[in-house]
């Protein structure tokens, strides 16, 4: 009999901990939280449709509203036979039932004169697949009461405002998530391509006082397996009807660099498949083109589900808005999040030519070439949508690091392979004491880092 209890508690354990929550961040203060189950789903601060983004279609079980403002009340919007969990009456702690999570409300202001200025704001806190979530609506306050200390310790997710104005700078964010230290800061109440209103912080002003962020898609699904070890800080995509990644990588959320190769996927209706004949590229293929800004953009491939382009080599590090239109009407939009350089690798040929694979790999203090796009800035610069020239070469103006398994490689070359636009070739030359193997990882650092590209070394 205590065997069997021993089992039966360590099959519920295994249960609980592989609980899992779907976070998508629909804009502004409004994240849809589904447990991996699909039940219960929480909206929080859904925004009135002015603010620029679209509330999901997906009903609610429970809605929160942190304060009585256009950009986090718009319960009205929200569809569902929901139960809400209202803020704005709130005046001293008060603990409710929603969805059959328990839901602590925690009064406070939206600015820093007990609500002179803006009036109140409520901090609500619940736990959901196993994890701790505080959202801090419109936090104002220059520091947090001990009452609001209390409740917000051992948080596993914290949403925090970090667009200023409103709420607290980003400077004072920063030093509020470096007070709590939960295990994940999700940054919010920004303006993003998508909207928001013109006051507020956009980015990167608000990632710069945060140091490291970890780029992220609109939707994460996260456990406490999966939390990581020390506190991050995400920076999260608002949700829209398509998405652009690096080219190379294909990494949801991460950011693209300037001239470099950027696939969009969506479903773009009308667009028929086609792909560029030759160099410069077009900035239209058949019916379809893609605006960054306001500019079209060179394109190499086009379908009804995906595109291929190049990003504009003066692109300055921020969130443009890309909008694909198809014979001349919109038919989807995205945002671009772009850094000085952000890696993506496609693949390696070895020094006699051959690409490196399984039947054919690379050897130590021979040279590798790597093929890949996030090169950022190169010197002297070219042309979007132009072949880079043999000579003089299109350099990066520092070298990057790469990484075989831990050994780090020396590098010979850094720039533009001639010929193609917006392909990156970085030679160098495989370590003494690199890994051997069929799939030693390669990575390459400079800015952020790359996606992982196995390569055989023997």
């Amino acid at each position: 009999m205590v065997l069997r209890f021993a089992v039966a508690m360590m099959s519920a354990g295994v249960c609980a901990w592989a609980q899992e929550a779907r976070i998508t961040w629909i804009g502004q203060s409004c994240y849809v939280v589904q447990s991996a189950e699909g039940k219960p789903v929480v909206i929080t601060d859904p925004p009135a449709a002015s603010v620029g983004y679209a509330l999901p279609a997906q009903p609610a079980d429970a809605v929160t509203i942190s304060h009585n403002h256009s950009d986090h009340n718009n319960s009205a919007g929200v569809r569902g036979d929901f139960t809400l969990v209202d803020g704005r009456p709130v005046t001293e702690r008060q603990e409710m039932t929603a969805a059959g999570m328990r839901f602590v409300l925690v009064p406070g202001f939206h600015d820093n004169q007990n609500g002179a200025q803006r009036g109140r704001n409520t901090i609500i806190v619940w736990t959901q697949a196993g994890l701790k979530f505080a959202h801090l609506g419109d936090y104002g306050q220059d520091e947090l009461s001990e009452a609001q200390l209390a409740e917000l310790r051992d948080v596993d997710v914290l949403f925090v405002p970090a667009g200023g104005f409103f709420t607290i700078d980003t400077q004072r964010a920063a030093a509020l998530v470096n007070q709590l230290r939960p295990r994940v800061a999700i940054l919010m109440h920004f303006r993003t391509a998508l909207g928001g209103p013109a006051q507020l912080a956009t980015f990167p002003d608000v990632a710069n006082p945060f140091g490291a962020v970890a780029y992220k898609p609109a939707t994460v699904t996260v456990s406490r397996a999966s939390l990581p070890a020390q506190p991050e800080v995400w920076l999260m995509e608002a949700k829209a009807d398509a998405v652009a990644v690096n080219a190379a990588g294909f990494t949801a959320g991460a950011p693209v660099a300037p001239g470099s190769l950027v696939a969009l996927f969506g479903a773009f209706t009308g667009s028929a498949t086609a792909r560029h004949g030759g160099f410069p590229l077009p900035r239209k293929l058949g019916e379809t083109e893609v605006l960054v800004g306001a500019s079209a953009v060179p394109l190499l491939y086009a379908s009804p589900a995906q595109i291929n382009f190049q990003a504009p080599a003066r692109q300055a590090s921020g969130q443009p808005l890309v909008e694909v239109r198809v014979g001349g009407e919109r038919v989807a939009r995205a945002p671009l999040t772009v850094v000085g350089s952000a890696p993506g690798l496609f693949a390696a040929l070895n020094q006699d030519g051959r690409l490196n694979s399984r039947t054919a790999p690379a050897r130590r203090g021979q040279v590798l070439q790597i093929f890949a796009t996030g090169q950022g800035e190169v010197r002297p610069a070219v042309e979007d949508g132009a072949a880079a020239p043999a000579s003089p070469a299109a350099v990066t103006p520092s070298l990057p690091e790469v990484y075989f398994g831990e050994a780090r490689a020396r590098v010979e070359f850094s720039g533009l392979a001639p010929g193609w636009a917006g392909l990156w070739q970085i030679n160098v030359v495989v370590p003494a004491d690199a890994p051997t193997g069929p799939a030693v990882p390669l990575v390459v650092i400079h800015g952020t880092g790359s996606n992982v590209l196995p390569v055989a070394v023997e």
